[in-house]
């Protein structure tokens, strides 16, 4: 019965040592699933690496990259078996596509002598000479990007450098070429005086030169000004900047200087030419006045002359019809006398009566006489 049991147990382990066997020697292993994930500052494009290769010409041209980005933000690499020997198992699984990637975030580089301010430790200032061979460096910062239409522009022309290794490989050594040129044009004490026509020369260059291939700079600027090799050099340059400032201070003085006395000058005059005009303005009123008196005067002559010569015409005429009808021109005088008497008259009767004779006799009612005076009386 022991004996049965021990060739039994080892029958099951000869069975499952020949499983064992078999799984490891013919059982392929599991696929498993592979995914990448695209960020929202980076662009994909799903490179194939197998497939038809008869035309090779158009592989990895712009448009064939712009056909193969993708826009999902989650990938999944494909894979195949690829069998590597005689056994079932012997091989592995290889991705029949490559997901590439193109960080288009922002980035800053600062290429300066000091460790201290560049973007990197190294001396990475720009270093050129002057025309007349005086050695001088100065910093440079640039910004830059790839833009989202630009990626694939970006990826055929750097298919495997990031945007930061770039700006300080190629561009910086294209800015270098353009700083040398234009600084190549210029004499020693010129030279501060067109650090800013060197750097619109250099923007004006490099900009449109990077953005055909992808990289859209949006900053190029100097850094520390110009910095001479020579001490001796940086110091007369100094010393001739200070001078000219100087100079510059004391221009600004006498030209404020100038402006003052030419103000004072402009005030003096102004009150001088009011008080003129005042004078004048008086002057014109009392004229204007003396001029309306005299013709106030001339129109009131005129008018009594009008009125004298009225009236001497009206005695003329007035004498001229008496004479014509004497009794109707008395009547008349009777009458308005008469008129004016009523007109005068306070409501009393007269004491005494003047009867007056004659061809037209008439009436006359005196007031009455006053009082005698008693000799005597106070």
């Amino acid at each position: 019965m022991q004996r049965n049991l021990i060739i039994a147990a080892i029958a099951v382990s000869v069975a499952v040592f020949s499983l064992v066997l078999a799984v490891v020697l013919f059982v392929r292993p599991y696929d498993v699933p592979e995914f990448v994930e695209v960020d929202t500052s980076e662009s994909a494009f799903l490179i194939p690496l197998e497939g038809d290769t008869s035309n090779q010409s158009a592989f990895h041209s712009v448009k064939f990259l712009e056909e193969k980005k993708v826009a999902t933000k989650r990938v999944q690499i494909t894979h195949r078996w690829q069998q590597m020997g005689y056994l079932p198992n012997s091989g592995q699984y290889v991705g029949t596509v490559r997901l590439v990637k193109v960080d288009r975030r922002p980035i800053t580089r600062e290429w300066t002598r000091s460790p201290k301010t560049g973007t990197s430790s190294k001396d990475q200032a720009i270093g050129t000479e002057s025309k007349d061979s005086v050695n001088f460096y100065m910093g440079i910062s640039c910004t830059a990007f790839i833009p989202e239409e630009s990626a694939a522009v970006y990826l055929y022309s750097y298919p495997s450098k990031s945007l930061a290794e770039m700006l300080d490989m190629e561009v910086r050594a294209h800015i270098h070429q353009i700083v040398a040129e234009e600084a190549g044009k210029y004499n020693l004490f010129d030279l501060p005086t067109k650090k800013n026509d060197i750097m619109k020369t250099v923007r004006d260059d490099v900009t449109p030169f990077f953005k055909k291939k992808g990289i859209e700079i949006t900053t190029l600027a100097m850094l520390g000004g110009l910095n001479f090799e020579n001490p001796e050099i940086q110091r007369a340059i100094d010393d001739a900047a200070k001078a000219a400032q100087l100079k510059v201070a004391a221009e600004a003085k006498r030209a404020a200087q100038e402006v003052e006395n030419k103000t004072l000058l402009l005030a003096a005059d102004g009150k001088a030419l009011a008080a003129k005009r005042e004078a004048e303005g008086k002057v014109e009123v009392e004229i204007v006045r003396v001029e309306g008196d005299a013709k106030i005067r001339l129109l009131e002559a005129e008018a009594q002359g009008e009125a004298l010569k009225t009236s001497a015409d009206a005695k003329a005429y007035e004498a001229q019809k008496a004479a014509e009808n004497g009794e109707t021109y008395i009547r008349l005088r009777l009458l308005e006398s008469e008129l004016l008497r009523w007109r005068q008259w306070d409501g009393r009767y007269p004491q005494y009566v003047v009867q007056m004779g004659g061809a037209t006799p008439g009436t006359i009612m005196l007031p009455p006489m006053p009082a005698p005076m008693t000799v005597g009386a106070k």
